[in-house]
């Protein structure tokens, strides 16, 4: 019977053990996914006295290779980062609750625990009842806490009733490369025929496009394992909703510009499966080598400061940051080259007003421990 392409999931998890399968922790909603399993074809075309070129075909050694592209969902992008770039050092959230019930309109309340001035929280009462996120002026008193609340300027949307109401302030996530900590993953999917996991997973490729325009997406590469059976799965997906490209601030050179239309970036590490001495056909391991940022940048052209970047050689910070509004729950990701290389420039005359396209490539330094440094905040207070 013809299968709906709408009923395949993917889900992926990070192992615990390298090239042992692991359930997936999350359940990826994308918008196209690739895979093949494939065996080197090995020919036989000795000549046998025949007018045949081909008189054997042999499998020789099996890999498989993926392509995912999702948007970039909040309390997703973190498991992309972790998988380029490098451990997830976190900065934990409050997670508090309310020590008296607030009235809709309320510009305080009354918290057990403190929440530093600034703080973008969320608020629920039990089941997600009344969800709403607001940012948090100075705390006074010493238990309960006064939290006023600066964002929105009107107040709280709902009423929140004590105790059962919680309060949770974002936690930050900053990804920096290490050469030895680069995790495997397995990628189990629902092809709607059956479901099969493919172990040892490691992320080759991650691009990042920002357009104004569109949402926010990722380009995924992976290499792994060949494929095997495994349990059928009951994927449940995210709840937050992705970033979009009007969300975007970039900062060149240490101030803030206007000028963007669009960045394109990828990270990638050299990934490849190696094939060894060990007497079976799938690999031995996949191999993840050094870690590369490249980009381009494409902005309005209506004065040198870009261009001067690339002619000067200046190789000062560039940072894309996303920030969601509040009522979306203000999650933020900034992506930082602090010595950014701006290789090749060239102003654009094809279009109705003039524009600029760079290419932009991370260099090494200590501030960023690499070429790139990456800082989420979401409220997903687990390390990635």
């Amino acid at each position: 019977m013809t299968q709906l392409s709408k009923l395949a999931i993917v889900g992926i998890g990070k192992e615990v053990t390298p090239n042992t399968y692991q359930a997936p922790s999350i359940y990826v909603p994308f918008s196209k996914a690739d895979w093949e399993d494939t065996t080197a074809e090995i020919k036989d075309e000795s000549y046998r006295a025949n007018d045949t070129s081909v008189q054997g075909l042999y499998a020789g050694v099996q890999d498989a290779t993926w392509t995912i592209d999702v948007m970039g969902y909040p309390d997703l992008v973190g498991w992309w980062l972790r998988g380029v770039i490098g451990p997830d050092t976190i900065s934990a959230g409050v997670s508090t609750t309310l020590a008296t019930s607030s009235t809709a309109g309320a510009t305080s309340i009354s918290a057990t625990a403190s929440i530093p001035a600034g703080s973008t929280i969320m608020i629920q009462d039990t089941a997600g009842a009344n969800l709403e996120y607001a940012v948090t002026g100075a705390p006074t008193g010493t238990g309960p806490y006064t939290i006023p609340i600066t964002t929105p300027a009107t107040g709280l949307l709902y009423a929140h009733t004590s105790p059962t109401c919680t309060l949770v302030s974002q936690t930050t996530h900053t990804f920096k490369q290490s050469a030895t900590a680069i995790p495997s993953y397995s990628i189990t999917v629902y092809d709607t025929v059956g479901t099969t996991g493919y172990v040892g997973s490691k992320l080759a490729e991650c691009q990042m496009k920002i357009d104004p325009k569109s949402a926010v997406s990722f380009a995924l590469k992976y290499n792994s394992f060949p494929g095997a059976s495994q349990s059928a799965m009951t994927p449940t997906y995210t709840a937050y909703p992705p970033e979009i490209g009007w969300q975007w601030n970039m900062t060149n050179a240490g101030g803030a510009s206007t000028r963007g239309l669009s960045y394109d970036v990828t990270i990638k590490r050299v990934t490849e499966p190696i094939h060894s001495s060990d007497g079976v056909q799938a690999p031995r391991e996949i191999f993840s080598g050094t870690l590369d940022m490249d980009g381009t940048y494409k902005a309005i052209f209506e004065n040198l400061t870009d261009l001067n970047l690339f002619t000067n050689y200046t190789q000062t910070p560039a940072t894309a940051t996303l920030t969601q509004p509040l009522s979306a729950g203000g999650a933020s990701l900034a992506m930082t080259m602090t010595r950014s290389g701006w290789y090749k420039g060239k102003r654009d005359l094809g279009s109705a007003y003039v524009q600029a396209d760079f290419s932009i490539s991370g260099i090494y330094n200590t501030t960023d421990g690499g070429a790139v440094s990456a800082v989420l905040k979401n409220y997903q207070t687990t390390a990635y």
